[in-house]
């Protein structure tokens, strides 16, 4: 029975990291797309940051009654809904050009990607062992910015025009049911009613909270304006381009190892160490910004570190909390990332404007020291107990 269970749990851990993997992979693909798209057609930025924010809105609408639906329909159907939805909304991109039509679909993509990813993390922090949660977390991390690295890529090849790059990126979707399928009818019960509610959960786990603000902000401002920010401080283009391309290696590689201080060092202490590196990173980038033999390691380091708070931050929820109380902290933090991504980009982007030409990476490092100050906090409390 042990071993049957134990080959369950490794199904379930293959399935949920392909299905997230490979929706991210199709996101990456769809959106930018559409963003060009609309620049083509003759659209301003302001209507092409609205449509860019819809996802983000969509999280912050749909996290709070994700946990009811699922005890309601079951996280089975839930998750190959979200997978048709998804699929279905970004073909239908390439049926027309009518701009509310897309404002639509982009909510409904919005909505799709909430159940997926709130669901899949739900349940891969209920599969999860104690003893190798950090590592766990770390490559679905690792795997999930791969995705989302890869399919930018893809434009190079399929092009920006025409059904195909919509009819591949609907696909790609679509294959992630494969990895469901591996798992049979052996979806998690996450039926079970919470013992609090989502709004109550800030006061509850302050810094879970705080980190999840932190790496919405992060990627929602900093990896869309570095490029901007790079060409600002007398980068070229190409090069300034490549800074994210660093940060996203740093996401990709150091999860890992970031995992495993956490599967043996306190956690807190280690997110403390993460957020110190965000707040490291972001005032030493204005010194480095022309040095590039220290901008591309500073922005590995840096983007490894910042990520990090939301590894381990995942890494604290799955250990505190368990049943019901998982999937309605899951769908907090779903709600908070929806807020740092929507209102994370306005600000870092006034910021630039208010104090050039480092706006942005001051205004990042403000941020990172208010994580820090809660981690310590909750470092103390907890040493306190």
């Amino acid at each position: 029975m042990a071993d049957a269970a134990l080959v369950d749990n490794r199904r379930a851990l293959i399935a949920v990291i392909a299905a997230v993997t490979a929706m991210a992979v199709s996101l990456s693909l769809s959106i930018p797309l559409v963003s060009l798209l609309m620049e083509k057609r003759g659209y301003g930025s302001d209507v092409i940051g609205l449509m860019g924010a819809l996802p983000a809105l969509s999280f912050l609408l749909a996290s709070p009654v994700v946990p009811a639906c699922t005890r309601v329909v079951g996280s089975g159907k839930m998750l190959w809904g979200s997978l048709i939805l998804a699929a279905l909304s970004i073909w239908a991109l390439s049926w027309s050009d009518n701009i509310y039509f897309w404002f639509f679909l982009r909510l409904m993509i919005g909505l799709s990607m909430a159940v997926l990813f709130l669901i899949s993390e739900t349940w891969l922090n209920k599969i999860a062992r104690e003893k190798t949660r950090g590592r766990t977390i770390a490559i679905y991390i690792s795997s999930m910015t791969c995705g989302f690295a890869f399919g930018p890529v893809l434009i190079n090849f399929l092009g920006a025009e025409g059904s195909l790059p919509f009819i591949v990126s609907s696909l790609i979707v679509m294959s992630a049911g494969f990895a469901f399928l591996i798992v049979g009818d052996r979806f998690p019960d996450l039926g079970e009613k919470s013992s609090y509610s989502i709004f109550s959960f800030i006061k509850i786990a302050p810094m879970i909270s705080a980190a999840t603000l932190l790496v919405a902000f992060f990627d929602g401002s900093v990896l869309t304006l570095l490029p901007v920010y790079g060409v600002k401080n007398g980068q070229a283009l190409e090069m300034a381009v490549l800074m994210t391309s660093a940060l996203l290696a740093g996401n990709i590689l150091l999860q890992l190892p970031i995992g495993w201080l956490a599967d043996r060092f306190d956690r807190t202490k280690v997110i403390l160490g993460c957020g110190i590196v965000g707040v490291l990173g972001a005032l030493i980038l204005p010194f480095v910004v022309l040095e590039p033999y220290l901008l591309w390691p500073l922005l590995v380091i840096w983007g490894g570190g910042v990520v990090g708070t939301y590894t381990i931050a995942l890494v604290v929820m799955g250990q505190v909390f368990k049943g019901g109380d998982l999937i309605t902290a899951t769908a907090a933090v779903g709600m908070l990332w929806g807020l740092g991504s929507l209102f994370g980009p306005v600000l870092a982007g006034v910021a630039m404007e208010v104090v050039k030409p480092h706006g942005m990476p001051l205004t990042f490092a403000a941020a990172c020291l208010l994580f820090v100050l809660v981690a310590a906090s909750h470092l103390r409390r907890s040493r306190k107990a």
